[in-house]
């Protein structure tokens, strides 16, 4: 059970003090965590100051259907969403929530932020999901072009990223890059570069699903508390994609601002969204 005050979590009535500038206090505010149950994953989102949407990856949003996702604010309130519509191509997703975040991030108009723009991000990265958001800091060290397959499964539009040298885990995914001189969102946190090669993840994400499956005696403990046995095979895989997501190179990729600000001129009204 998590101690309130006032009906706020103290833990974020403690990062709230602890922040440095009332635009900190403001982003701390403006975070969410986000949870798939259905995959087993969570990340991060956050709010627009304009509009009352929740931005974060598709990859985030997952298998997931709107009511499905689990979210809660810092400030210790459940999140509920009526819809969202997403962009796989830019790993973007907006979502509707049935009542509004109490704050909310500005966008920066430039998606070319300078080499060496000092930025930060809030979100919940690894195991962590208490109410407050931890920080994230580094600069932007470059930029990058991703391309990936669309819904229909055809090659998307080149997408821009920024290169950050900062510490990305899994769970920051879909939280805003700030740049820390003006407050101001110039990415959305996506993923982070590990030691391995592409081989490593696919060999992990294999081991469960050979056609060799050896009973070991293993359990294993789901989101739900619910007990399972797993092969030896399962095991190993959960055991390796452990240190998989826990590596750290300290460089990982936002999409640029850019990208989200022509989704959104795409894609906001048709989301139609509606608060009560």
């Amino acid at each position: 059970k998590t101690t309130q005050t006032q009906g706020v979590p103290v833990a974020t009535q403690w990062v709230l003090s602890g922040a440095r500038n009332d635009a900190q206090k403001s982003a701390i505010k403006s975070v969410l965590l986000i949870v798939c149950r259905k995959d087993g994953k969570k990340g991060t989102g956050f709010a627009l100051a304009q509009g009352g949407l929740i931005v974060t990856n598709s990859h985030v949003v997952g298998s997931c259907a709107a009511q499905e996702l689990v979210a809660a604010s810092s400030l210790g309130r459940q999140i509920v969403f009526s819809g969202f519509i997403r962009d796989t191509n830019r790993d973007l997703a907006l979502l509707c929530p049935t009542t509004p975040v109490v704050d909310g991030l500005q966008l920066a108009a430039d998606g070319n932020p300078q080499i060496e723009t000092e930025i930060e991000t809030w979100g919940y990265p690894l195991s962590y999901q208490n109410f407050a958001p931890i920080l994230s800091r580094g600069y932007v060290a470059g930029y990058w072009e991703r391309t990936y397959k669309q819904d229909d499964g055809r090659p998307g539009h080149a997408v821009k990223h920024l290169i950050i040298n900062g510490a990305f885990n899994p769970g920051n995914s879909g939280g805003p890059l700030i740049d820390r001189s003006t407050g101001k969102v110039i990415g959305i946190v996506v993923e982070k570069w590990g030691l391995y090669s592409p081989m490593a993840e696919t060999v992990i994400n294999g081991l469960p699903k050979s056609g060799l499956q050896t009973n070991g005696g293993f359990q294993h403990r789901d989101e739900h508390g619910n007990v399972t046995s797993v092969s030896n095979e399962a095991a190993i895989s959960m055991v390796l994609k452990e240190f998989y997501d826990a590596s750290q190179v300290m460089i990982g990729e936002a999409i640029s601002v850019s990208e989200l600000s022509a989704f959104l001129k795409e894609k906001q009204q048709s989301l139609g969204c509606k608060q009560s």
